[in-house]
């Protein structure tokens, strides 16, 4: 168990995992979207998850240009600890995942999936 005297450690890494739950609902929403539009389009949301990892990640890196790394939904999320929280992507991020969402549950409705 790792212990600290610092109290404001936990609470400061609590929301650099916070403030990384829209990127995580946007790909959900990918793969739900997928998933809805056709089953067998389901295994592309590997393919957008690990184009995120490379562009996010590896991107720096490889020194690929700003709008490719801009493709991943964590490149827009606040850099904490460390950092300073801007609201503005975090809510453009949420509103993305909560469309993507909604799609991916529309196109769930409309197929016709049997039920047994």
């Amino acid at each position: 168990m790792v212990q600290t005297s610092d109290s404001g450690t936990f609470g400061a890494n609590l929301l650099a995992a916070a403030v990384r739950l829209p990127a995580v609902w946007v790909l959900v929403g990918v793969t739900l979207a997928l998933y809805g539009a056709a089953r067998r389009a389901a295994p592309v949301a590997w393919v957008v998850l690990v184009a995120t990892f490379l562009a996010s990640e590896i991107g720096p890196l490889l020194d690929l240009p700003r709008w490719v790394r801009d493709l991943s939904p964590f490149t827009h999320v606040p850099q904490l600890p460390g950092g300073e929280v801007t609201v503005g992507p975090l809510l453009a991020l949420l509103a993305l995942a909560v469309g993507l969402i909604i799609a991916g549950l529309w196109a769930l409705r409309r197929r016709d999936l049997a039920v047994s």
